[in-house]
């Protein structure tokens, strides 16, 4: 190795400190102390559907009400069908999808059949939809809002409106249509439009369409033989905070029906009443609660 001498070590300096690059002030250098942010995007719930409610409800347990009056007991599905100690088969129809309740969630109206040898009983439910992220898609509201039961009623279509659902039927009238057989089926053609109301922290269904009533299964009159009185404040369910379908100042013909265990449970009376009559309505007669 060669010897570096003084001289040679003092050019040596000069030309680095010629060369070297100059380094900016402390002051005009910009400041970056602030944090990138970062979005976190949650994964998106997918709306729910009327195809979602029945999935959920094909492999749940039902309350089954006969008639849609009856006391009801439980039915578990698998799949969509299912059968009890009797025998008695059950199976889900297609559902039909509304917001029932108005809170943005769509509904599902679904029919469950049971056949009972000869038999066939069927009852539309709506099943009231909570969300996809939810520890249960959907909940049973337990009042049925139509049927078709053999050489009775029969429900010819449940459709999705505005405010609801319409449910068109055809009711066999009592006396009028006794002599008609089951295949000519009833003369009492109905168009009724129901929305589930939230009273008392539960849900029923409520008739808002051709008259403020009762939601859910109307049967006709047994008896021809109403009753007019005034001062009937009769309810649209049967909790005494529903709201009155009635006007107390106004003269209604109330008619008696066959029992509903469903539907007073807390000893309620359950009747038919006519007050705005429509001499044109194949159905006048409609139903509401009273204590």
């Amino acid at each position: 190795m060669g010897v570096v001498t003084a001289a040679s070590l003092v050019l040596l300096l000069a030309g680095c400190a010629t060369g070297a690059p100059s380094v900016p002030a402390a002051e005009d250098t910009p400041a970056t102390s602030e944090t990138p942010v970062v979005e976190v995007t949650e994964p998106a719930v997918p709306d729910l559907t009327a195809a979602d409610i029945a999935a959920w409800a094909a492999d749940a347990e039902w309350s089954f009400a006969p008639d849609g009056l009856g006391e009801p007991y439980p039915v578990t599905l698998t799949g969509g069908v299912g059968a009890d100690d009797l025998s008695r088969t059950y199976e889900l129809g297609d559902p039909v999808e509304a917001d029932v309740d108005g809170d943005g969630v769509v509904d599902a109206a679904i029919p469950i059949t049971l056949v009972d040898g000869n038999a066939v009983h069927q009852l539309w439910y709506i099943w009231r939809g909570i969300g996809m992220d939810a520890a249960a898609v959907a909940e049973q509201v337990v009042y049925p809002i139509a049927r078709t039961t053999r050489c009775g009623d029969v429900t010819r279509g449940v459709t999705a409106v505005d405010g609801g659902l319409q449910v068109d039927i055809v009711l066999r009238m009592p006396f009028t249509d006794d002599a008609r057989s089951c295949a000519d089926g009833g003369t009492g053609e109905l168009s009724r439009v129901i929305r589930l109301e939230a009273i008392d922290g539960a849900f029923y269904p409520v008739q808002t369409a051709p008259v403020a009533a009762w939601g859910g299964v109307c049967p006709p009159t047994e008896w021809l033989d109403g009753v007019q009185e005034s001062g009937i404040s009769g309810r649209a369910a049967p909790p005494a905070s529903a709201p009155v379908v009635t006007d107390p100042a106004q003269d209604v013909a109330l008619f008696a029906l066959r029992e509903a265990p469903l539907l007073t449970t807390e000893g309620q009376s359950f009747f038919g009443f006519i007050q705005e009559y429509d001499e044109s309505a194949a159905v006048r007669m409609h139903c509401a609660f009273a204590d």
